[in-house]
């Protein structure tokens, strides 16, 4: 005896349901902002380590490190010799969905051995 298989049904879902589970399905997969940063995948230590060597050959950056924002939010610093605007548009605000935050040190320099 053959069997056959059940009758398929198709379930047509009004336009604008199907628009808006697309819209979903685009908005999870995709980035949070331009700069591609989401949420932070990575811990902020990996992601500072990972992203040093790209900071430090920005002209005048002189340290970069892990602190807090204000509100006690972790953050990458960029320390500078000086802060300016071309500073600000060289220096990402975030990488890797880690708050970046410049801060003016000045010349850094090591401390004698003796």
């Amino acid at each position: 005896m053959i069997q056959r298989s059940p009758k398929r049904t198709r379930c047509a879902l009004p336009g604008s349901v199907t628009v808006m589970m697309l819209a979903l399905a685009v908005y999870a997969c995709g980035p949070a902002n331009v700069n591609g940063d989401a949420m932070p995948q990575r811990d902020i230590k990996t992601v500072m380590d990972s992203h040093v060597d790209e900071l430090m050959a920005i002209p005048n950056v002189v340290g970069v490190a892990i602190g807090a924002l204000d509100d006690e939010t972790p953050c990458i610093q960029v320390l500078v010799t000086e802060k300016s605007e071309e500073l600000a548009k060289r220096i990402p605000e975030t990488i890797e969905g880690h708050p970046v935050q410049i801060i003016e040190s000045g010349v850094i320099r090591p401390m004698d051995g003796g």
